[in-house]
């Protein structure tokens, strides 16, 4: 095979030919996405580097690995990729990269990188030792990945833990084009050819046998065993030592260069990151480590990384362990105290502490003063790996657990609760105490489990207040709001809030805490009341603090639920783009999801599918099983009114196995609306009420029900009077002309059901009413999709008095409204309708649409807005190169000649 470092590579024929059988699909603009997995020292990142050196001929190869390692920092790999490729990076927009921005943003970002870089070649995209890189880096990789549609970009992925590593990602049954390689050992002719290449001569069969056995054909452990004798095996087969473990092996391999060569080595296992060529000589007080390095690079214990300064890396993270545990003790603390010596902060705190043997009192506090600072200026998972260092050498026990317990606090208010969640174990492990409760509390919260998480957190406040100690008193109780409210408790999550605003020691505090009385007073009195609460916020969302981003939410969900529709999409979608703050069940997918309503109100329904799509792959990377539910509950909807029945039961389906595993009652409730929500959109009235009545009168769901009762309560109003049940739907009918509107929504759908009650004994009041609601004016956005519904049960009741003329015009209108949106079942009605009154023409653009998948829907509706391929891709959070291939297929399919006459086509639709 081709020459590599001065031996030939080995083996791996089957795993190239996959790589290269990818590579050759990408070429073509069909995706892929290779995992290549294996245990330590298997040949994972040989294999691939091997690969990418026989690819970069045609391939243009961009790397991401977390060198140096700091896998407890967000975006921290995904940052250095950026950094690396930023002279390529176009205008797109999204946020630049900082202390808040989000999985959204950042992978904005890497589509646009991966985009640009495609532009010339297709791209390998490789992440290396994919297990050690932050799972905010995965995230916003794994988010840009799933927005592939016809990318020429080959990505691979080397990892030990492939199924934790896709998990992570949001990759799982998600990108079918994918392939696994899972490395094993040499076979025992790999192995004779492995052997005999690196001691260049042959060897007895016996003697290759005996290595084959004890390594396992593990390429690492074969290369420090050669290397431990030298490169050169005994002849007589007895007398190899066959080493117990990697770790024996390498640390023989070691022994067997020259001193100076091995202290490089031992240093850059300490370091455990790659080191510049002068550094390394003053941490060893060497001036010939370039020459001593030589012969490390030559028999693969060591490589050059391409840098301004020479810079040295050892070639494998196995290799690394193995060196570090064969150091000595005294010897390796005192190489971490030299490197502490010459390196900053938080570097040197890393090495104090690795060199600690005893408690460190003066280290301790060292690093809870640094975790301070980095609270202070909002870098909680800095301030909380401080915190989790000073937990391990401070000689006080209390405060070892405290550092411990607020790290976990950070870590989960910070949006990092799946980090939080590894020290579950260790956190109960501490003593009973307040500040255990919260964070049992606050981990349970990240977990969804919130009746749970209420538990705890009320005994760590009324413990906290017990004490005096208000201050810390003030944090549960923000976190327990957010319990408090999500299980529907209006009154006790506002009791608990305010004790929070009373005595909370800082912004992020208020923050939550004014969110959770917000919501609270919408609970008890309707989201108007709620709304009332946040009058004192920017009005512009830009302006909104960061620290009250929850709030920022919450404005946005109560304005649309008060009729602000547009209002509330400015709000929500501005929330979406940050970074969560604040411990609650609240998230940008949480913010989207709220959004898409709005846009399903609005009539802006390429929009919502447009939004859905990004909040689905967002959920998949980050979600929490609250997202995927909510976003199943939406998906039902958006079907049902779509005439997909059979796709809106599965999407119920897949809601209901997510609800089950809630311990509070508030999914049930949401998921009974949305099954009354698909009944409607069918035509079974009946359904409608047996789904949504009983939820709305049971008193757990008291507020809830007020709170979210533009949502559901207009459909079961016009239900209960087409079945006849006119004193139900005469209540729903006075719980919503109580509602304190913002917009036009709320008096849109009072006349819409006050229509549908009249409508039984006096179709002139009916038909009146409906008319006054056709003329609300669109103050806070035009609730398209209601007025569609109602003008089509204007026609139908014009058409039964005889008033033809005036109900084909209702009637065509809403024809031509239900196509723009897709409401199938409905233009479906309008045009059985209009058959009957003989005046049935066909939907201009209607059999156009339907040849289209969801996503070259949203392409095709941009295109009509008069979109730019880029800005495109830049709103879809796409490739510049999908919108192009999307482009093609609806050209094709319809025998479209170009943009021009898609415009047209779309545009006719949309008249």
């Amino acid at each position: 095979m081709d020459e590599s470092r001065g031996h030939r590579f080995i083996g791996r024929t089957e795993e190239l030919r996959i790589l290269r059988n990818a590579a050759r699909m990408a070429a073509r603009g069909i995706p892929r996405v290779v995992t290549v997995s294996g245990a330590t020292g298997m040949g994972k990142t040989a294999l691939v580097d091997h690969f990418a050196e026989m690819a970069a001929k045609e391939f243009t190869v961009l790397r991401a690995w977390d060198v140096p390692p700091k896998a407890d920092l967000p975006f921290y790999t995904v940052t250095g990729l950026l950094a690396d490729g930023a002279e390529h990076l176009s205008a797109r927009e999204h946020e630049p990269v900082g202390p808040q921005s989000s999985v959204l943003d950042i992978g904005g970002a890497v589509i646009d990188l991966l985009d640009t870089s495609q532009e010339t070649s297709p791209v390998l995209f490789w992440l290396d030792d994919a297990h050690r890189i932050d799972l905010e880096s995965l995230q916003s990789i794994g988010f840009a990945l799933l927005r592939q549609d016809a990318e020429r970009i080959l990505t691979v992925i080397c990892t030990q833990h492939a199924a934790r590593t896709e998990q992570s990602m949001g990759l799982p049954d998600l990108v079918p084009e994918s392939d696994r390689i899972q490395l094993t050992g040499f076979t025992p002719s790999e192995t004779r050819e492995f052997v005999e290449d690196r001691t260049a001569r042959p060897h007895s069969e016996a003697k290759l046998r005996s290595l084959a056995v004890w390594s396992h054909g593990n390429p690492l452990f074969l290369e420090a065993a050669i290397g431990a004798y030298g490169g050169k095996l005994p002849d007589d087969p007895a007398a190899i030592r066959v080493p117990s473990s990697l770790s024996d092996a390498v640390g023989a391999w070691s022994r067997a260069f020259p001193p100076r060569s091995l202290a490089i080595l031992n240093m850059l296992a300490v370091l455990d990151t790659p080191a510049a060529v002068p550094l390394l000589g003053l941490l060893l007080d060497s001036d010939s480590v370039g020459a001593d390095a030589e012969i490390l690079v030559e028999q693969h214990a060591a490589m050059w990384v391409p840098d301004q300064v020479p810079t040295l890396h050892l070639v494998h993270v196995g290799q690394r362990d193995a060196l570090y545990s064969a150091i000595p003790r005294p010897e390796r603390n005192r190489m971490h105290l030299r490197a502490a010596e010459l390196l900053e902060p938080p570097a040197a705190w890393r090495h104090r502490v690795a060199a600690t043997e005893t408690y460190d009192a003066s280290l301790a506090d060292e690093l809870r003063g640094a975790a301070a600072r980095e609270a202070r200026a909002g870098h909680a998972a800095l301030a909380a790996d401080h915190l989790v260092a000073s937990s391990q050498v401070d000689p006080d026990s209390l405060r070892r657990q405290g550092a411990l317990l607020l790290a976990v606090r950070l870590q989960v208010t910070g949006g990092q609760p799946r980090t939080a969640q590894r020290h579950e174990d260790a956190v109960l492990r501490t003593s009973p105490g307040p500040q255990r409760d919260e964070a049992l509390g606050l981990l349970s919260l990240a977990k969804g489990r919130d009746a749970l998480a209420s538990t705890y957190l009320n005994l760590s406040r009324d413990t906290y207040t017990a004490r005096g100690d208000l201050a810390q008193a003030a944090y549960a109780a923000a976190e327990l709001g957010v319990a408090k409210g999500s299980l529907g408790l209006g009154q006790e999550a506002l009791s608990t809030s305010e004790f929070a605003l009373r005595h909370a020691p800082d912004d992020v505090v208020r923050g939550l805490a004014e969110a959770n009385r917000a919501y609270a007073h919408a609970l008890l009195g309707g989201p108007g009341r709620g709304l009332s609460h946040l009058d004192h916020l920017p009005e512009h969302p830009a302006r909104v603090p960061a620290t009250h981003t929850d709030t920022l939410i919450y404005r946005g969900l109560f304005r649309a639920l008060s009729g602000d529709l547009t209002g509330a999409v400015s709000d929500l979608s501005a929330a979406a783009r940050r970074r969560e703050l604040g411990m609650s069940r609240i998230s940008s997918v949480t913010a989207l999801t709220h959004s898409l309503w709005c846009l399903l109100a609005l009539g802006e329904w390429d929009e919502a599918r447009r939004n859905l799509s990004v909040a689905l792959d967002i959920a998949h990377t980050t979600g929490r099983p609250a997202d995927f539910f909510n976003l199943h509950c939406f998906i039902a909807t958006l079907h049902a009114f779509s005439g997909r029945s059979e796709a809106a039961r599965d999407a119920l389906r897949e809601a209901l196995s997510l609800e089950a595993s809630a311990d509070f009652s508030g999914p049930s409730f949401h998921l009974a609306a949305t099954r009354a929500t698909v009944a409607f959109a069918a035509g079974d009235f009946e359904e409608t009420i047996a789904a949504l009545a009983p939820a709305v009168d049971e008193l757990a769901n008291t507020g809830r029900s007020r709170l979210y009762s533009v949502r559901h309560m207009p459909l079961l109003g016009v239900a209960s009077a087409r079945t006849g049940d006119l004193d139900r739907a005469r209540s729903v009918l006075r719980e919503l002309e109580a509602a304190e509107p913002r917009g036009a929504l709320v008096p849109v759908v009072v006349h819409w059901v006050e229509g549908a009650i009249a409508a039984a004994d006096d179709p002139a009041a009916a038909a009146a009413s409906y008319e006054e609601g056709l003329a609300v004016p669109p103050h806070g956005g035009d609730p398209v999709a209601y007025k569609a519904l109602m003008r089509q049960d204007l026609g139908a009741l014009l058409m039964e008095a005889g008033e033809t003329e005036r109900a084909r015009e209702h009637l065509r209108t809403a024809e031509k409204v239900f196509a723009r949106l897709g409401a199938e079942p409905y233009r479906q009605q309008c045009g059985t309708l209009l058959e009957d009154a003989g005046t049935s023409a066909p939907v201009a653009g209607a059999d156009f649409w339907e040849t289209l998948t969801d996503r070259e829907r949203d392409v095709a509706g941009l295109v009509a807005l008069g979109w730019t391929n880029r800005e495109i891709a830049a709103r879809l959070y796409l490739s510049a190169k999908t919108v192009e291939y999307h482009l093609g297929n609806i050209y094709a399919k319809n025998d479209i000649s170009g943009r021009r006459e898609l415009r047209d086509l779309m545009q006719s639709r949309q008249m």
